[in-house]
């Protein structure tokens, strides 16, 4: 792999870390399901989420979601930083950290500036 070939993966790698704080910090934490929470997801995502069973297509992952916020209380735990973020090439791996010092690791694969694989654990 060139040097150019680095330079442009590691702009790829910015630019799907930033679409991970966008998709926190706005559409997750401002439940924003189907603004800027969908927009960072590919209409066929794949979600693995702690384990369950997956959902596949951004609306199945949007449900999801939704239930388990409302089984919290109905309001999303905030999530206010994600103190480690790295990725390579179409992945990303991001720990966020939630108001009350829990975390959550999301594993990440992108296409074409969105989320088509997601893993989290919390």
């Amino acid at each position: 792999m060139g040097k150019r070939d680095l330079m442009k993966d590691d702009q790829r790698v910015e630019g799907n870390l930033k679409g991970m704080d966008d998709l926190d910090f706005q559409g997750w934490n401002n439940a924003d399901w189907n603004g800027v929470f969908a927009h960072h997801h590919t209409e066929d995502v794949l979600v693995d989420w702690k384990g369950q069973e997956p959902t596949h297509g951004i609306q199945q992952h949007i449900d999801a979601m939704k239930a388990y916020v409302d089984s919290a209380g109905g309001t999303p735990p905030q999530i206010t930083s994600h103190p480690i973020a790295f990725g390579s090439g179409e992945w990303t791996c991001v720990i966020g950290e939630f108001e009350d010092g829990s975390r959550m690791v999301t594993v990440a694969k992108w296409r074409d500036g969105a989320i088509a694989e997601e893993y989290i654990w919390a």
